[in-house]
């Protein structure tokens, strides 16, 4: 799986939650798999075509769930959690008890506010995300592991994704409203897998994004995967 003797980090998105099926959550952190995301997190680790000499996980339940199978599976790699959590833009006491889809005013009213440096009270504002996704990149640089997975989240992936193709030279509203055309043409389904390639000559290169055959479809009527990270 190496390209041009490149180290290989590949981003994966945790299996269905019980948020992302339609349930009725309570704090972003917690959020466990749903009955079909745990089956779904068996057959990725199953179908996984490389290994790992590390496993990096997201601190967030869903998440750490998903990479357990693999962390069975690959005995011999390491295991650290890093700061990769999905982003939680909207303010939690508004989200308690409810679900996805009845988060999609609060989360229609932010991107419409379109101000990177707003936090919400106990939430992150745009502007922290994405520099907490690069840093978690610049902070990927200098490791030797030939193979990395790192369990992680939609709008982590999306901003990988944006930050390889399309980096802002500020992180302003014109940023901003790019991320959010972005992130609704990069749509990132559960279990996905979006490599990235670091080079020797320390330049990094996006490879193709895909879900290994094999995991079971999706939740039928649930709710829409634009809606990740609500």
């Amino acid at each position: 799986m190496q390209k041009n003797n490149a180290r290989e980090v590949w981003f994966i998105r945790h299996a269905e939650s019980v948020a992302n099926a339609g349930g009725r959550t309570r704090e972003a952190p917690t959020y466990p798999l749903s009955e079909l995301g745990f089956r779904q997190a068996a057959q990725l680790s199953a179908m996984l075509p490389a290994e790992p000499e590390l496993i990096i996980t997201s601190p967030y339940v869903r998440a750490r769930q998903t990479a357990e199978v693999a962390i069975r599976r690959f005995p011999k790699a390491s295991v650290e959690e890093w700061p990769v959590q999905e982003v939680q833009y909207l303010d939690p006491a508004l989200c308690v008890d409810t679900t996805q889809d009845e988060r999609r005013v609060l989360s229609d009213a932010y991107w419409e506010r379109c101000d990177p440096h707003f936090a919400a009270p106990d939430a992150e504002s745009f502007a922290g995300f994405i520099t907490r996704v690069a840093d978690a990149l610049q902070r990927l640089a200098p490791r030797a592991e030939r193979t990395t997975f790192i369990f992680c989240h939609g709008r982590v992936m999306n901003a990988v994704a944006w930050l390889a193709l399309n980096p802002p030279g500020v992180i302003d509203a014109p940023a901003m409203r790019r991320f959010f055309h972005f992130i609704h043409g990069f749509i990132v389904p559960n279990c996905a897998i979006l490599p990235l390639h670091f080079h020797p000559c320390g330049r990094r290169s996006l490879g193709l994004m895909w879900v290994p055959d094999g995991i079971e479809a999706e939740t039928a009527g649930r709710t829409p995967v634009s809606l990740a990270g609500l």
